[in-house]
């Protein structure tokens, strides 16, 4: 499975989820480490662009491909429908669930419904998985964004 990272260029190396777990997101809590990746170059272009305050929060990123074995028993796939009603404006929830699959430490990654778009999925990597040294990280390269979608950005 290949997942994508799209990050700023001091940051995107990132093998150990500092910035999930000092800031916390949509699924973990603070103090809990995980890199957010994305099963599409697109979305994971989307799922910056919606927490873009500026024109600045899209400049200088670059893109990683990251290779997930395709394992079964690697990677956990949360079934959207056993969820909660209302999960992607309840982040207690979805921080509590992510929580859980992170701490067990039995899975590379967990894949989650986007809350932008639902029916593709972001991709969760729990650095701190027993079988985590079997992910692959390729080299990062530069990524622009088309003046045509930051130009909408103030």
């Amino acid at each position: 499975m290949t997942v994508y990272r799209l990050a700023y260029h001091h940051y995107v190396t990132d093998k150990t989820g500092i910035g999930a777990r000092l800031y916390g997101g949509r699924w973990n809590p603070k103090g809990v480490a995980c890199l957010y990746t994305s099963a599409h170059i697109s979305l994971a272009l989307l799922e910056k662009f919606v927490h873009a305050r500026g024109k600045e929060d899209v400049a200088g990123l670059m893109l990683l491909s990251i290779e997930i074995p395709d394992r079964g028993d690697l990677v956990y796939h949360v079934d959207e429908s056993r969820m909660v009603d209302g999960w992607a404006d309840n982040f207690d929830y979805s921080q509590w669930l992510g929580k859980q699959i992170l701490t067990e430490g039995t899975f590379v990654a967990f894949s989650v419904p986007s809350a932008i778009v639902p029916a593709e999925r972001n991709v969760i990597i729990n650095p701190q998985a027993a079988h985590f040294k079997e992910v692959r990280f390729h080299k990062p390269v530069i990524f622009d964004i088309d003046a045509r979608l930051s130009d909408r950005l103030v």
